[in-house]
């Protein structure tokens, strides 16, 4: 089921504010789990592949499942949207590896 809703811009604003300060992939997510006043495994296991990708030295390359053994495919789009918009700084996407799986760079 998708449930909708309109906001401002300002509420957008504070919206984005307090879930990149909680540590959430995504508005949507921070939003879902405000809302049902849980903090879900997904935004855990989000926390944990930043982490682990802070410890990574510089110039390594990686794909998701290196890091985390079963990926789910939410925690990819998360990642690799995220790393689009430049909201992961110390990562770049640097194409596909083998098996069309998304490939990326420490910063």
């Amino acid at each position: 089921m998708r449930i909708q809703f309109t906001v401002t811009d300002e509420e957008l604003e504070i919206l984005t504010k307090k879930a990149i300060e909680g540590g959430f992939p995504s508005v949507t997510e921070y939003c879902k789990c405000s809302s049902l006043q849980e903090n879900t495994s997904y935004v855990d296991l989000y926390t944990t592949l930043l982490n682990k990708i802070s410890s990574l030295p510089k110039g390594k390359e990686f794909v998701l499942r290196e890091l985390i053994a079963t990926p789910p495919a939410l925690i990819g789009r998360w990642f690799y949207e995220n790393v689009n918009k430049g909201l992961v700084k110390n990562v770049e996407h640097i194409g596909k590896a083998e098996g069309g799986v998304e490939k990326y760079k420490r910063i």
